[in-house]
C-alpha cells in the first residue's frame, strides 16, 4: 500500500503490485521469534524504469508502518523488480 501510494503521488500510478513475504523464526528461550523478512516486489508501471521503481520500493520499505514497527529486530531483504 505504501509503494501504491508512493508511485501515484509520483505521477506513476501502478497498474499491477504483487507482493510476497517470507519469514524466517527462530527459536528464542524457548519461543519463536521473528529472525529476517524476505520481501518480493513486482509492478507493471507504465513509463518506469526498474531503477526507479527500485528506489520507489526502498523508500516505501523504509516508510511502512510495519518495516518500521520490525526495524532493528528482523532482517528485512527485498527484491524488486518490473514484471
Amino acid at each position: 500500500m505504501a509503494l501504491s501510494s508512493a508511485l501515484e503521488k509520483a505521477g506513476h500510478p501502478a497498474t499491477r503490485i504483487e507482493t510476497r513475504a517470507a519469514v524466517t523464526l527462530e527459536m528464542v528461550d524457548g519461543a519463536p521469534k521473528g529472525h529476517a523478512e524476505r520481501v518480493e516486489v513486482r509492478g507493471k508501471v507504465d513509463g518506469m524504469d526498474d531503477a526507479a521503481f527500485r528506489q520507489a520500493a526502498e523508500g516505501a520499505k523504509k516508510n511502512c508502518p510495519l518495516s518500521k514497527a520490525i526495524q532493528g529486530n528482523v532482517e528485512i531483504t527485498m527484491d524488486a523488480r518490473l514484471a
